[in-house]
């Protein structure tokens, strides 16, 4: 029996405080849905799926940091309460240290939405709305190639998660904002 939107987000509040996490898993849920539709799922089931698989991706960081921890714990987690190895597998994949290949369309569109999704509110906070609706994709590539700029983002996944994807860049960027757009409030953005 596949587990539901309501249990994933019970999930992650159990593991995560912060707010900030919170909004992040929410924004990557959102950019997932997103990808989904665009991969041409139209299963509210599937697309669903796509969507808790960006709600859980980091539910474990806040309690484990590190790339020693951080989904090594939480993939022991999803497994003993009952997700699917397909959920666990795409969620593992999107760190590069698990080893896991991006082989499948959920896999890809995890990799290139979840930094992105994070680099985008950080440069919202940096316009003058602070509105993600109002964000020029121009201005998120051009501080993209200012490494001081939100210098935690790791840059190389958001460039290789287009290219996965098989979009180019800016295209992507487009999309991601886009896709915030409807849950902008909800997110802070």
């Amino acid at each position: 029996m596949p587990h539901s939107r309501a249990e994933a987000e019970a999930l992650l509040f159990e593991f995560t405080q912060s707010d900030a996490l919170r909004k992040h898993a929410r924004g990557v849920e959102e950019a997932m849905r997103a990808c989904a539709r665009w991969h041409g799922i139209a299963d509210e089931a599937e697309i669903e799926k796509w969507g808790v698989v960006g709600l859980l991706h980091d539910f474990d960081y806040e309690q484990n940091p590190t790339e020693e921890t951080h989904l090594h714990v939480g993939s022991r987690i999803l497994r003993e309460r009952g997700w699917s190895e397909e959920i666990v597998e795409a969620i593992c994949s999107h760190a590069d240290y698990m080893g896991i290949p991006r082989d499948t369309p959920l896999k890809k569109s995890l990799y290139a939405c979840d930094e992105l999704v994070g680099f985008i509110g950080a440069c919202v906070k940096v316009r003058p709305t602070k509105k993600v609706a109002d964000l020029p994709v121009k201005s998120v590539t051009k501080k993209l190639k200012d490494k001081a700029f939100a210098r935690a983002v790791d840059r190389k996944c958001i460039y290789e998660g287009a290219e996965a994807l098989g979009r180019p860049l800016p295209e992507h960027v487009g999309f991601v904002i886009a896709a915030l757009v409807p849950v902008a409030e909800e997110i802070g953005l």
